[in-house]
């Protein structure tokens, strides 16, 4: 199947000198052509290029409804608005493999509201999704259902997300909860702190739809998909985004036709199709709850008046930021469960030494460190560049 390709251009271009700057984002989105309704189906992929585009330019993404609702007839290729997209050309259109997709050009104002975390990504582990009942998955042989999933959606928040770097970790997470020494494991061998775990818990079909008075044929009958998915912050042991997307689609196949979920031929049919769908919406879901998440930078090394932090330019970090340090204690919760507590501390640091993966950051006024400790943390003083 071929998956929207996400071009993404910048222009800056300077109105007045007492206005603002605005951004050109170009974006390329993806809809399924249905019925041969071309017009929902160009709403839909315009909708998904201002999305992206919002994506990428730091915006929210609550405002795309208004903003391409009643826009897209045949002949609409420019959009005027008020607020933080003021323009929307179609650059072009094009039908292909039961697909239409759309280049738009997004004039972009900042927003002034957007979140403060958007210069720095962060690292993000995705649990390999998995299906809950397997013997679900019998009629079609849709066993590598799962690991299809995961690779499409991983595929839609690397085209979606501007805010995350993607870690899928070696095999599923199923546990509910995970215990503290739990959650530091993951921290220490796969170096994230946000986590993403999901199942598959209904792939089974239904009743049969339709009649099909072919002998050589079943009866079509209609297939669910059913996408559970949380999102949470390891560290804090806490749930930042959760939710349950369901869908259906009619299941054209006889009970003893086998289709690999990692073929072609199962995506372009139309319950690839609708779960194609769910992990489009689940991935833009994701970016939107991470996004404005604060990042935090480790202290690995105390050197008199200069610390070594766990994140670089990989990250985002660059040579001059500065960060403020926050000191990290553990204490037992009304549980007995230890937890991580961060005090911010009046401690500044500015980072003088760049590497890909690690910074050194010295004391804005070169005091001495002595009450940093390993483990400790530091945050950006103003992310918001």
């Amino acid at each position: 199947m071929r998956l929207s390709a996400l071009s993404l251009s910048l222009l800056v271009i300077s109105i007045l000198p007492t206005l603002a700057v605005a951004d050109w984002y170009e974006a390329t989105g993806q809809a399924v052509l249905r019925g041969g309704d071309t017009a929902t189906a160009r709403t839909l992929a315009t909708e998904d290029a201002v999305r992206k585009a919002l994506l990428y330019s730091g915006a929210s993404i609550r405002t795309v409804q208004q903003v391409t609702d009643g826009l897209l007839t045949q002949e609409s290729v420019f959009l005027q608005t008020q607020g933080e997209v003021q323009n929307v050309q179609i650059v072009s259109e094009a039908e292909e493999n039961g697909y239409i997709n759309v280049t738009i050009r997004a004039d972009i104002y900042p927003d002034q509201n957007q979140c403060a975390n958007l210069q720095l990504k962060k690292e993000l582990l995705i649990s390999p999704f998995f299906i809950e009942n397997r013997e679900q998955a019998i009629a079609g042989q849709l066993y590598e259902l799962d690991q299809a999933s995961t690779s499409l959606f991983i595929r839609k928040l690397e085209e979606s997300s501007g805010s995350s770097l993607l870690k899928l970790l070696p095999q599923s997470i199923r546990q509910k909860e995970l215990s503290y020494a739990d959650r530091g494991a993951l921290q220490r061998n796969y170096g994230g702190r946000y986590l993403l775990k999901a199942s598959l818990g209904d792939v089974s079909l239904g009743e049969r739809v339709g009649t099909n008075w072919s002998f050589w044929s079943d009866q079509d009958r209609e297939r669910f998909f059913q996408l559970q998915l949380e999102l949470s912050d390891i560290q804090e042991q806490k749930v930042l985004f959760s939710q349950t997307y369901q869908t259906s689609a009619v299941w054209e196949f006889r009970d003893t036709t086998v289709i690999s979920p990692k073929t072609q031929r199962f995506w372009q049919t139309d319950y690839g199709k609708s779960i194609e769908r769910v992990l489009n919406a689940a991935a833009q879901d994701v970016e939107e709850a991470l996004r404005c998440e604060t990042i935090l930078a480790d202290v690995t090394l105390v050197n008199q008046h200069k610390v070594l932090l766990n994140l670089g330019s990989k990250q985002g970090l660059k040579v001059g930021d500065e960060l403020t340090i926050l000191h990290r204690r553990q204490h037992k919760d009304s549980l007995g469960q230890l937890q991580d507590q961060l005090t911010v501390s009046e401690l500044k640091v500015k980072i003088t030494e760049l590497t890909h993966n690690n910074a050194w950051a010295e004391s804005v006024n070169m005091d001495l460190l002595a009450n940093v400790q390993v483990g400790d943390a530091a945050t950006l003083v103003n992310d918001k560049k």
